[in-house]
């Protein structure tokens, strides 16, 4: 039942819950359409904060309830339960009906090809019986699951089990929101893992039999990376005798971290060579070492209320970041993590969906899982690492383990240890939390007598979330080179406090050249007069990784915004920039790639816009092209010997050497394609044997109009691996000619392995074709309308996918008039659905509320 008038949910309202949960037991007897789940759960009044006995129920069918014995009737409503209970401890028990079949929101307990598992984060667990469903109450589960399957899971250790049961007791305290079950005819690949004080840990990822079972390899050995790392950087051991992960096909996220049952989606955790890239390799080290990171940081403590939920998300993001650092370069992982902030978070920042790092209202906590949430939370982070020093931090951290573990703390409490860590008042540092929106950080300079000074000031827009800004602390990263290009002082953090601030350097012979923000040290937008002949200095000398790929894009940017508006040549002081780096061998192979990359369509039809043009996404696309065939007519004579250079010989490999030469190597063979008619590309899918350079070869041939043949043979090659025909959707729509995008896509949905059920296919045709900039933006305005139609579908079955769908047309008010209306009509088509849910509702409200003048 859809709601009809959704309740607003304010930060400054909490209260803790007026009972406290003893222990939770429950029994699950497992049926496609009638499972019925008992449970038995010990309350205890609270005395600080008495308050009405409610319990939250969604999408559930009470068969009896029962206080101490004794059968009671409790008030149903479609959110819940109350019912009179005694002022003293009691025990609750209840039984209830659950559908799991028909569950196609994939909240709660449901099924994927005959697999029963669960979501609960946030709000699921109500789906499955009823409870306090709500992250400040943590028990102790003892679960017992019964069903006609080989494999029964639940959170925690297994106590004992037979012919069609089994039964799990976590003893660590839990909000509702970790519990997991997964019940499936599964089969384990098995490891173990030996932690820092001789306790052996059994390890299994539960996969379907068949080939999934030679996809594990990879995952089991993250794992182990993740559980030596957390031991050697943060001194954090796990605490149970087993760690379960489950790979799922359908599943709405990437992975849940469930004490000690994670589950996972597939195309998260399942790898081979043959089927998986490079990058597919690096996302799922990434996400294994996320979820495992949860184990301290998110369940051991987790956060009181949804309002903190980047207390556990922007921590064990920053983590996540520091682990995949380590195993291969800081340099190119921060520039990744720099580009996805840039190109995403600050355009969320920025529009009708800006909202701080921790929100202080909602109507669907599921809208608020965002990039302004995680990874602007890990930022967060890093500039309070970065403004303490390392040994404090990790000082703090310690701190914040031993005052929290097994506690539900606040954004409040994290900060505290700090500063009793410190002795630092990080009261103006609190703003990054509560403020929204991304400061600009303005700044000229001026030499005299030896002494040049920096002049920095910051601002903050109104945003559609807040309109009045205070001053933030931010952290500045600056180095200084001569003119010459040598570094005559190296990096210093200036810190930043105040509206406006000047920073002295004295005893200098010469005007420097500024390297300012370097490694990107805060989330600001950095505003300078410059000229592209600094820029190329910068490019050429900047010894800080970060400013010399910066400088670059800065570059790229400006090049790429006189062609849009001037119809000007390509710069030549580019072009011969990044020769340079082409060229020079000394340099990372994965940084050179990057450096090779172009601002995104969506980074172009911002900064147009910020220059206050009108971006059209069709001339930013052909700008771009024009470019890009510049830049392999510049640097034609290397590009064949980049690519023999770069080829890795033997056995594949997913380490970040072998990773870093394929980067370059695919971004030599995409530039040599535009002026081989495609000779190059052929020869590298026909001998491809991994997935990474398969991929690449067949891209490279549909970018220039050819490989309908490649096409073809790929797709019948890999026609029963789902993963493997994820990307071939994907990318069957992200190459199409921009005029032809919508029309490919449409195509595509009639293709009988298209299944709008599955999140991930639904994603690798809808997201491609929202990725696809100037064929999403097609004058037609078809692929708005396609969207806007399967949107619609898609919500009566799965309203959390639909709704982070909608962000497709988050910017829909930058564009011309004429764009501006076709996604208008589309978001007030959506908005009038009858029975559209609270997800959806709430984000295309939000969209198409008037902005903040």
């Amino acid at each position: 039942m859809k709601d009809a008038s959704p309740k607003t949910i304010f930060l400054s309202e909490y209260r803790p819950f007026g009972y406290i949960v003893d222990d939770v037991h429950l029994t699950f007897r497992l049926s496609a359409r009638a499972t019925r789940v008992v449970s038995k759960i010990s309350f205890t009044p609270n005395a600080d904060f008495p308050g009405e006995f409610f319990l939250h129920g969604q999408e559930v069918k009470l068969i009896w309830a029962k206080i101490d014995g004794v059968d009671v009737t409790p008030v149903v409503t479609d959110d819940g339960l109350t019912c009179d209970v005694p002022d003293a401890p009691f025990v609750w028990e209840a039984e209830v009906e659950i559908s799991p079949v028909t569950n196609t929101a994939l909240e709660g307990l449901y099924m994927s090809n005959g697999m029963y598992c669960t979501q609960c984060e946030a709000e699921g667990f109500r789906k499955i019986t009823f409870y306090p469903d709500r992250p400040d109450v943590m028990s102790v589960f003892t679960v017992r699951v019964e069903g006609d399957h080989t494999v029964l899971l639940s959170n925690g250790n297994l106590m004992d089990g037979g012919d069609g049961w089994a039964e799990w007791h976590d003893p660590w305290p839990k909000p509702a929101y970790l519990f997991a079950l997964v019940a499936g005819d599964l089969v384990a690949r098995s490891g173990q893992f030996t932690t820092q004080s001789a306790k052996d840990v059994a390890l299994n990822i539960y996969v379907r039999p068949g080939p999934d079972e030679m996809k594990c390899d990879f995952a089991m050995k993250a794992l182990k990376r993740s559980m030596t790392w957390d031991e050697d950087v943060y001194g954090r051991e796990y605490d149970l005798d087993i760690f379960n992960i489950v790979a799922v096909d359908d599943f709405n996220m990437g992975a849940m971290e469930n004490k000690g049952l994670n589950v996972f989606n597939s195309s998260c955790v399942l790898a081979s060579p043959e089927t998986s890239t490079d990058a597919n390799f690096e996302r799922i080290d990434a996400i294994i070492a996320h979820e495992y990171f949860h184990n301290w940081t998110g369940n051991r403590i987790t956060c009181r209320d949804w309002f903190q939920l980047c207390l556990k998300e922007g921590l064990t993001v920053f983590r996540d970041q520091q682990y995949t650092g380590d195993q291969g370069s800081h340099a190119v992982k921060r520039i990744e993590d720099a580009i996805t902030l840039r190109s995403r978070q600050f355009r969320e920042d920025s529009g009708p969906l800006a909202h701080p790092v921790r929100p202080e209202i909602f109507i669907e906590i599921n809208n608020f899982y965002t990039i302004t949430v995680y990874e602007k939370g890990a930022e967060l982070i890093g500039m309070l690492k970065r403004l303490v020093g390392d040994d404090a931090y990790y000082k703090a951290c310690d701190l914040y383990f031993e005052r929290h573990d097994g506690h539900a703390a606040t954004i409040e409490d994290w900060l505290q240890v700090f500063e009793d860590t410190t002795g630092r008042d990080l009261t103006q540092f609190k703003r990054w939390y509560s403020q929204s929106g991304t400061p600009r950080l303005s700044v000229t300079d001026d030499f005299k007598d030896g002494t040049y000074t920096l002049h920095f000031t910051q601002s903050t827009p109104p945003n559609s979330d807040q309109a009045d800004k205070a001053p933030q602390v931010i952290p500045i990263a600056v180095g200084l080179l001569s003119q010459t290009g040598t570094e005559i002082q190296q990096t210093v953090i200036l810190e930043m406090t105040e509206d406006q601030q000047s920073f002295a350097f004295d005893g200098l012979s010469e005007k420097p050249v500024p390297s300012i923000l370097r490694d990107f040290s805060a989330p600001v937008i950095l505003q300078r007069d410059q000229t592209n002949a600094e820029r190329a200095f910068l490019m050429a000398h900047d010894t800080d990784p970060f400013n010399k790929w910066d400088a670059g894009r800065a570059l790229a940017r400006d090049v790429l915004i006189k062609m849009v508006t001037q119809d000007a040549a390509p710069d030549a002081a580019y072009l011969d920039g990044i020769s340079a780096i082409m060229r020079d061998d000394a340099l990372d192979p994965a940084f050179r790639a990057l450096s090779l990359s172009l601002p995104s369509k969506d980074d172009m039809a911002q900064a147009l816009h910020d220059a206050g043009h009108v971006p059209d996404p069709t001339a930013i696309y052909r700008a771009a092209e024009a470019l890009r065939v510049a830049i392999a007519q510049h640097v034609q004579d290397i590009l064949p010997r980049i690519m023999a250079d770069m080829a890795v010989n033997g056995p594949y490999s997913p380490d970040a050497k072998s990773a870093g030469k394929r980067s370059l190597g695919r971004a030599a063979l995409m530039l040599l394609t535009r002026i081989d008619g495609g000779a190059a590309a052929a020869k590298t899918y026909a001998d491809g044997d991994n997935m990474t350079m398969q991929l690449a070869g067949l891209s490279a041939l549909l970018l220039i109009g050819k490989g309908e043949t490649e096409s073809a043979a790929f797709r019948d090659q890999w026609q029963n691996d789902r993963l493997v025909m994820d990307k071939w959707f994907g990318l069957t729509v992200a190459m199409a000619p921009p005029e032809q995008a919508a029309m490919v896509a449409d195509a595509l949905t009639h293709d009988p392995d298209f299944d709008m059920k599955n999140p991930n296919r639904f994603r690798a045709v809808f997201g491609a074709l929202a990725g696809h900039a100037a064929g999403f933006h097609d004058p037609s305005g078809d692929a708005y309308r396609l969207l806007g139609e399967w949107l619609i579908k898609l919500d009566a079955i799965n309203p959390q996918t639909t709704a982070r769908m909608t962000t497709a047309f988050e910017t829909w008010r930058r564009y011309g008039p004429t764009r501006q209306t076709q996604m208008r009509e589309v978001l007030e088509n959506i908005a009038g659905t009858s029975g559209l849910s609270r997800d959806t509702g709430e984000m295309v409200g939000r969209m198409l509320a008037p902005p903040t003048s």
